[in-house]
C-alpha cells in the first residue's frame, strides 16, 4: 500500500476552498466518468476523543484540475471510508464533520497520489490537542501549564462576536 504525506501552505489553503465550495455539488447525481482504478480507502479520527469519527463526509478532488475528479463519500460508524475506481494521478483528500466547526478549526489535507491498481490508504484526523493548543495559542512557554480554553467572546448587548478579544 502507499502512504499519502502531509499538504500544506497556499496549496492546501487553495484546495481547501475548493473543497469547501462542493458540498452543495456534493449532493447532486455524480456525473463523473467512471474508469477502472484503484480503491482510496481509509479512517477518519476523532483526536481529541481518540475514537473513530463516524459522519465525517470525505472528499478526493484531483490536485492538478479540480474540475477533472472530485468524489464524496461519508465515513460509517467505524469512522471507515473508501472511493473506488479512482484513477491514476494526484489527488488532495479532506473531511468536513461538525466537530470542526465546534472546535473552530480547519482540516489538513492529504496529498495522495495513485500509480496504477494498488490500494491507496490515506487516514485523516480532526488534529491532537497539543497541535489545536499550539495552532490556537502559538508556541508553548517552558513554564505553560498546558491548558487551552477555546471559544467566542461576545458583545453581551447583542451576541455579535468582539473583534480584538484576547
Amino acid at each position: 500500500m502507499q502512504t499519502a504525506t502531509a499538504m500544506s501552505g497556499l496549496l492546501g489553503s487553495v484546495i481547501l476552498v475548493a473543497l469547501l465550495a462542493r458540498p452543495a455539488a456534493a449532493q447532486s447525481r455524480d456525473t463523473t466518468p467512471r474508469t477502472a482504478g484503484t480503491v482510496v480507502s481509509g479512517v477518519v479520527r476523532d483526536s481529541i476523543a481518540r475514537e473513530p469519527l463516524a459522519g465525517a463526509m470525505v472528499q478526493l478532488v484531483g490536485a492538478d484540475s479540480l474540475a477533472r475528479y472530485g468524489r464524496t463519500t461519508v465515513s460509517d460508524a467505524q469512522g471507515r471510508f473508501a472511493i473506488a475506481d479512482v484513477p491514476v494521478g494526484r489527488y488532495t483528500l479532506g473531511f468536513f464533520h461538525p466537530m470542526l466547526d465546534s472546535l473552530g478549526v480547519l482540516p489538513g489535507l492529504l496529498q495522495v497520489f495513485v500509480n496504477g491498481n494498488r490500494p491507496v490508504r490515506a487516514d485523516l484526523a480532526i488534529p491532537s490537542p497539543a497541535r489545536l493548543r499550539a495552532a490556537i495559542c502559538g508556541p508553548r512557554p517552558a513554564a505553560d501549564s498546558g491548558a487551552v480554553i477555546v471559544g467566542t467572546v461576545r458583545d453581551a448587548r447583542d451576541r455579535t462576536p468582539a473583534a480584538g478579544s484576547r
